[in-house]
């Protein structure tokens, strides 16, 4: 019986072996199109996709499907999320601003929107809008400082960070869909 199963180990371990010597990733395919189509759109690229393997040991992908253009609401103010980004978490919400700054960092860009709520200068409020590149090209080229854009993204945060003055800024981050730059 002893035999048996170590018969059976060492097939499975040699088996093992034989299939990835020196362990790693194992290569999975990735279908042709990742998430179901609709007419007249393109899938968005997925890390890897270019060889159609990924690493099954490497940092998670999620997808997550963006909603229809309609589904995006215009009608939240931008001080609602400053009182309760908890209520609008994840909800599809579009904005109009200028671009404040631009930061590209690894495989995300931030754009940080200044967002108006009134008619003097002081009305307004800035929102960070996080793009992971690989998702959502971002052309930093058009993308700059000043700009007037239209930014379509789902609240998750509220991102803390120190400004140029070493004062601490709350700002709600946004997982950015589409950004468009008005002319």
């Amino acid at each position: 019986m002893r035999l048996v199963l170590c018969l059976i180990l060492a097939l499975v371990c040699a088996g093992c072996l034989a299939a990835q010597p020196l362990g790693g990733p194992v290569s999975v395919r990735i279908p042709a199109s990742p998430t179901p189509q609709r007419a007249g759109t393109s899938s968005f690229a997925l890390p890897g996709g270019d060889r159609g393997t990924f690493s099954v040991f490497g940092p998670p992908e999620v997808v997550t499907p963006m909603p229809e253009p309609a589904a995006y609401r215009d009608d939240i103010d931008v001080r609602e999320l400053y009182r309760d980004l908890a209520t609008y978490a994840d909800v599809p919400l579009q904005y109009r601003g200028t671009v404040w700054a631009v930061v590209e960092q690894g495989e995300l860009v931030f754009v940080q929107v200044k967002v108006s709520f009134g008619q003097g200068a002081d009305d307004w409020r800035a929102i960070v809008v996080m793009f992971p590149t690989y998702r959502n090209p971002v052309d930093t080229s058009v993308v700059r400082e000043g700009v007037t854009v239209v930014v379509w993204g789902r609240p998750r945060t509220m991102l803390r960070f120190n400004d140029d003055a070493g004062q601490e800024v709350e700002q709600p981050l946004l997982l950015g869909d589409r950004i468009e730059v008005m002319e």
